[in-house]
């Protein structure tokens, strides 16, 4: 069964080989620590009894937050994790008052494209060759921008 919680710094060793498994430029040691410690930052991380299968990270301020990051790793995907993640996640940012869960995707993401959508994401936009290009030499990437309306009842 799949468990959410709070991350901390005591989980830092476990986060890094996700984080460098699923970002083609990872975020290092500070700025994960940064992440898990920020009093703006949520921090959740999902698991199988004691082992990490994935996380989510959100920052807020006022009534928006924003998903910064969320990853499975890539032995764990297809079981539900990011929906499980994402969807507490926005029931913690419901308990805070947060009226409006914003993000960007790589356009060729298809896959968290279905998934945000599935959860409700509506489609805000679309930054121009906004990512570095994933191959060496290839064109740079379109960020698709979405939201969605969280329940503050």
């Amino acid at each position: 069964m799949l468990q959410v919680r709070r991350l901390s710094e005591r989980d830092l060793l476990a986060l890094e080989p996700i984080e460098a498994s699923c970002f083609s430029s990872p975020w290092n040691r500070s700025q994960l620590t940064y992440q898990l410690v920020h009093k703006n930052r949520l921090s959740l991380g999902v698991f199988h009894g004691t082992e990490l299968m994935g996380f989510a990270f959100f920052s807020f301020i006022l009534d928006e937050a924003e998903l910064l990051q969320v990853a499975t790793d890539p032995s764990q995907r297809g079981l539900g994790a990011a929906k499980k993640l994402l969807s507490e996640g926005m029931e913690v940012l419901n308990e805070r008052s947060i009226g409006r869960l914003l993000l960007e995707v790589r356009a060729s993401n298809e896959a968290a494209i279905m998934l945000y959508k599935r959860l409700g994401f509506l489609d805000d936009g679309c930054r121009k060759g906004y990512y570095p290009a994933p191959v060496e030499g290839g064109d740079r990437e379109d960020a698709l921008l979405m939201s969605i309306g969280i329940d503050n009842e």
